[in-house]
């Protein structure tokens, strides 16, 4: 099966349950059937934006769109993570409510629920973890939760079922809650950093400079920017100077072993603009290198 026909079975599945859980949360008056509910609306969100987005990214860059169509995905993260915080802070004060004033709840019928959700979600799951692409492993570990957690909707209807501890409606969903909240929080922390374009994780800019200073004819690496469209592709753009002795042919083979050098630690995107070591770079923050500073006896790396 294709992976989008498979994620959009995954979709449809999440999000039938979705409205079913919540009708259910309102007819067994459970706080905790309607906050996972709110869970799931989140999941099943976060599903379409990604079938959506799986064919979008792969659209081709255009003069639109230079860099292509990855930070889609993105927006798509920031749009359910927005949905998911607001609903977790309604049902928290819901929650507290509810504890300070324990309610009647239909734990019978929450038993049949949590036993068709258990079943669904486990359905769901399966058939999402035979995906290969990132955004499906992504769908089965949010689907892999939701078994998780109708398990533990299943033993706390259970025990209020059994034992009357009316309580525990409350405190699951406040749990659920919390859990949501942090994990969006993570999850929110990784695509603001894209976003504000920190450069990626895994990458020290420091030992970038001191491994490409080592080539031949470099004199110094200056004016370095690292960051990544949407979280796994890095781009750099760097100035280097290199010796005035060298000419175009030579210049040009330097800058393919820069890239080369890149490559070998794993950015494959590089802009590389080569000043001569007697012309002032043109870039105002570049002014405090010193044009004269290696120029005489310069020690550098041969191959």
């Amino acid at each position: 099966m294709k992976s989008e026909k498979r994620m959009l079975i995954s979709f449809i599945l999440n999000f039938v349950f979705t409205i079913f859980e919540f009708v259910g949360g309102i007819i067994t008056n459970s706080i905790a059937l309607i906050s996972d509910s709110i869970h799931d609306l989140g999941d099943s969100i976060s599903m379409g934006v990604a079938i959506y987005l799986e064919k979008k990214s792969k659209q081709a860059a255009d003069y639109k769109y230079t860099f292509g169509y990855y930070r889609f995905s993105l927006l798509g993260g920031l749009l359910t993570s927005i949905i998911l915080i607001v609903g977790s802070i309604i049902i928290i004060i819901e929650a507290v409510k509810r504890l300070l004033n324990p309610q009647e709840i239909n734990a019978e019928l929450m038993i049949y629920f949590a036993i068709f959700g258990v079943i669904v979600n486990g359905a769901a799951a399966f058939n999402a973890s035979k995906g290969k692409s990132a955004n499906e492993k992504v769908i089965s570990l949010h689907l892999l939760e939701d078994v998780f957690g109708w398990t533990i909707l299943l033993v706390g209807a259970i025990l209020m079922h059994y034992f009357d501890v009316r309580f525990l409606d409350a405190a699951l969903s406040l749990f659920f809650s919390l859990f949501i909240m942090t994990h969006v929080a993570k999850h929110l922390k990784v695509i603001l950093e894209v976003l504000l374009e920190k450069a990626p994780k895994g990458y020290n800019i420091s030992e970038i400079i001191s491994n490409l200073s080592q080539e031949e004819h470099v004199r110094n690496i200056h004016h370095v920017h690292l960051w990544s469209i949407e979280g796994n592709v890095p781009i750099i753009t760097f100035h280097a100077r290199i010796s005035h002795k060298v000419d175009t042919v030579e210049a040009a083979k330097t800058t393919q072993r820069l890239k080369d050098r890149l490559k070998e630690i794993g950015i494959v995107h590089s802009t590389i603009q080569i000043e001569f070591f007697d012309n002032q770079c043109e870039d105002p923050s570049c002014e405090e290198i010193d044009i004269e500073e290696n120029n005489d006896g310069h020690h550098h790396h041969h191959h």
